[in-house]
């Protein structure tokens, strides 16, 4: 028997026709998706579905209409104070009604997964800021000042690269999480480290292979080409001694081990402000701010997709930002052909 908010039990895999049941069954069915979400994901959409059983368990699928998920939207997202929250309300029945349609042959699922296509909700605005090359310089060299070498040559990893901060520093998940590693934490609460740069994926030609966390896909990058590397390396070899073969690449000089995200984040913010990076800009802006150089340099849009390893390049085009700078630079160049075609003329 699982209980769940405002006393709500029901037996393991047990589908009644409410929203509760069926949050159970996506959640305990052996053939669910949501046993190949990454751990994090799933504690992250737990809390949404937890509150989603507190809120509405009770309420029977045959009831929800799209007036009703208006509402509810509507009632999530606080009048638009909280956007990101009713648009992730929203992911989640989507979810749950494909999982009902598919694997529990509902027909109700079918019903309100054909409404919920045809309903349309505001996202979050995509975020504008960039982390721009001479930012980058400024926090490498901040960090090494205050002794913080591997900041220093995880930041140049993300931006020269266009890595992901969890494919430089890794992450910690419970030892019980799925993922094989050969690194358990000594702090218990971290757990085991996974998805991080690992020396011996360089070989000694300087050719890093890393298999990214999101999509899986492998990397493959010459670091003679990523200059801001090459120099973290310099000091990486004078801090170890020599260029270590294995282990994580990025371990904390504090505590000897690859950094917790939240350890790092907080270290990285402070050595931004006293290198003078405005607030606005955060470590995840790096890998927009290297996309956004590859293109404002002129690197084809379909190489910068292979290079950020995106699937499509509308995610390429996400990524890229600075618009109103690209739009003036394309209206100079269009104007200079003009003058150079008048003067032939």
């Amino acid at each position: 028997m699982l209980t769940f908010g405002r006393g709500i039990q029901l037996e393991k895999n047990a589908f009644t026709g409410t929203i509760a049941s069926l949050i159970n069954c996506y959640q305990t069915d052996p053939d669910s998706t949501y046993h190949k979400l990454r751990y994090h994901t799933r504690v992250n959409h737990n809390g949404t579905y937890r509150r989603i059983t507190e809120k509405y368990g009770h309420t029977e699928l045959k009831d929800i209409n799209a007036r009703l998920i208006m509402a509810w939207h509507k009632e999530w997202g606080r009048d638009g104070q909280r956007i990101a929250a009713g648009h992730s309300f929203i992911a989640r029945l989507r979810t749950l009604c494909s999982f009902g349609f598919t694997m529990l042959e509902d027909g109700e699922c079918e019903r309100l997964g054909n409404v919920l296509h045809k309903l349309r909700f505001p996202n979050s605005k995509p975020r504008t800021d960039v982390l721009a090359a001479e930012q980058a310089e400024a926090i490498r060299k901040k960090a090494r000042e205050v002794g913080h070498f591997s900041i220093a040559l995880a930041q140049a990893l993300q931006f020269e690269l266009m890595l992901r901060q969890k494919d430089v520093i890794g992450e910690y998940v419970p030892v019980s999480a799925s993922g094989i590693s050969d690194y358990v934490s000594e702090a218990k609460k971290h757990g085991k480290w996974l998805r991080g740069l690992r020396w011996s994926e360089i070989d000694e030609n300087l050719i890093l292979r890393h298999e990214t966390s999101k999509k899986g896909k492998v990397l493959v990058v010459d670091l003679r080409n990523a200059p801001m590397v090459m120099d973290e390396l310099v000091f990486t070899k004078e801090f170890y001694g020599e260029i270590p073969k294995t282990g994580p690449g990025i371990l904390s000089e504090g505590t000897g081990e690859p950094w917790s995200s939240a350890e790092f984040r907080r270290k990285w913010r402070k050595i931004a402000d006293a290198a003078g990076v405005p607030k606005s800009v955060k470590n995840m802006d790096s890998r927009a701010g290297a996309i956004s150089e590859a293109t404002a340099a002129g690197a084809e849009l379909e190489h910068v997709k292979h290079a950020a390893t995106h699937t499509d390049i509308s995610m390429t085009q996400r990524y890229s930002r600075q618009g109103e700078e690209k739009i003036a630079n394309v209206q100079k160049l269009r104007v200079e052909q003009r003058k150079n075609k008048s003067r032939t003329d």
